[in-house]
């Protein structure tokens, strides 16, 4: 796979990985490629992915990434990495625990 195409693999799971049911031309829109190379992504990613599609008419068709799966290349944005420094900050001053201290490095980044 060369660099474009995993830039692409990417760009589809992070956009996945919201939990929310998206359509094929919404992707293509948001990565700035054909939908024909979204659905054929998409299909490879569904080998290793719990990726879910479903036909259906204007609006009812899509794809979307199982809710229970966390994919771990996720892309937080400044606004969700502040929101967990500013959580974990006040988990922090009631419960005092290394876990809490690492997460608190990740996301202070």
């Amino acid at each position: 796979m060369d660099l474009k195409a995993s830039s692409i693999t990417a760009d589809i799971l992070n956009i996945l990985s919201d939990g929310k049911k998206h359509t094929m031309s919404e992707i293509a829109l948001a990565v700035e490629v054909s939908e024909r190379t979204v659905r054929r992504h998409i299909q490879s990613l569904s080998y290793r992915y719990p990726i879910e599609t479903f036909c259906g008419g204007i609006e009812r068709g899509g794809v979307y990434l199982d809710k229970n799966y966390i994919y771990q290349g996720r892309i937080f944005t400044k606004e969700e990495a502040g929101l967990m420094t500013k959580a974990l900050s006040q988990l922090k001053e009631k419960e005092d625990n290394p876990l809490i201290d690492s997460l608190l490095e990740v996301f202070a980044k």
